[in-house]
């Protein structure tokens, strides 16, 4: 049975690259015939750039997002990248409409990866489509629990698993990795609303002036349009912190793996904005793949990569009180923090994409009743 997976680039520095790329390796390396369906130019990871069975479609993250012409450009080139597959896996929603009309009578499944899931969401002219090909899909997996749950919510649909994202730990660790900065606080992410920055920065405030911490930094993309990025800016002159508070701006790899472990503690306090959210947290395994525990929020995305107490620590959602003293704990109290640092560890050895390789192929052999062997 050959399975095509319809994904956009194909890039680990974006979250539907990194999702779409580590399960089609690993999808792969099981011996699963697959064939790839993405802008091949988009492709970053070598392996799946040079991958043999490689059709190409447009991409929809680097052309008119316009719902219309998406599927203008989509679908043509999609219904030759479909011919000969028996089963598709559309990996990002946009492309999910033009996957329900190219796959026919075939069977086809849409990943749930965060806001674009959701129907209510869209403009009016996609949510029909799209609620409509989430209903017509023979399975939804999602990134997380939490996000299961959303779209369950919004789309009125049942036929939901979880197939969680993963790390690869070993590439996050260091033979000699930078010193701990005792009071510093890392949050990692492009500056928007739902990452719930603005928080984290008053639960800074707050442990500055006690002494607690001494340096809050934001590693990741900020637009110069960006309205949340300039009030952060504005609260952090209010608060007459400019020399404790850093926004990098984009870092490389390497950069980002320094501040994981550099960083004593790193938080996400995400929160629902509108209908924007984190279905994940994948930072938050990162992380705890350097060995840093890490502070989040409940009824959130991190609910899936976070047990508390064992690898972090949640607090309810925009609660700036519950999330210093989540903070505090961790940054004062040594045992404690001991004990959080060998649980991340612990936590993202076992939370790999092999294993949600593995899960993900239990959804297919449940919906289409048989499994997909290896090839010959």
């Amino acid at each position: 049975m050959k399975l095509a997976l319809v994904s956009d680039a194909l890039d680990p520095t974006n979250g539907w690259g990194r999702y779409a790329g580590e399960l089609a390796r690993e999808l792969i390396r099981a011996g699963v015939d697959v064939r790839l369906v993405s802008p091949r130019s988009l492709a970053t990871m070598a392996d799946l750039r040079d991958y043999p069975d490689h059709a190409e479609i447009p991409s929809f993250q680097h052309g008119r997002r316009h719902p219309l012409r998406v599927l203008q450009r989509t679908l043509p080139p999609l219904f030759g990248a479909l011919r000969g597959a028996d089963a598709i896996h559309c990996m990002v929603e946009p492309y999910a409409p033009a996957v329900a009309l190219a796959a026919g009578r075939r069977p086809y499944f849409v990943s749930l990866v965060g806001t674009y899931s959701l129907p209510s969401g869209r403009p009016p002219m996609e949510r029909w489509p799209l609620r409509r090909a989430l209903r017509r899909a023979r399975g939804l997996p999602a990134i997380s629990d939490y996000t299961r749950r959303q779209v369950e919510r919004d789309a009125n649909v049942q036929h939901t698993s979880v197939v969680p994202l993963a790390v690869r730990a070993r590439e996050f660790q260091r033979e000699h990795p930078p010193p701990r900065e005792p009071g510093l606080i890392v949050s990692v992410g492009e500056c928007k609303p739902r990452k719930g920055f603005d928080l984290a920065l008053e639960a800074f405030a707050r442990l500055k002036a006690e002494g607690v911490a001494n340096r809050y930094v934001i590693v990741g993309p900020v637009s110069a349009s960006s309205r949340y990025a300039g009030r952060l800016r504005d609260r952090i002159r209010e608060l007459g912190l400019d020399q404790f508070v850093t926004l990098t701006g984009v870092v490389s790899q390497d950069e980002l793996v320094d501040w994981y472990h550099k960083a004593r503690v790193v938080t996400m306090p995400y929160r629902l904005a509108g209908s924007d959210f984190d279905g994940f947290g994948l930072v938050l395994l990162e992380a705890n793949a350097c060995g840093t525990p890490v502070v989040s929020a409940r009824d959130s995305g991190a609910e899936e990569p976070v047990v508390h107490d064992e690898n972090g620590l949640l607090v309810p959602p925009n609660d700036v009180s519950s999330l210093t003293n989540a903070l505090r704990t961790v940054l004062t109290d040594a045992i404690r923090w001991q004990s959080l640092a060998s649980g991340a560890r612990r936590r993202a050895d076992a939370m790999s994409w092999r294993r949600s390789a593995q899960r993900l192929l239990d959804v297919y052999a449940d919906a289409l009743g048989r499994r997909l062997e290896p090839r010959a």
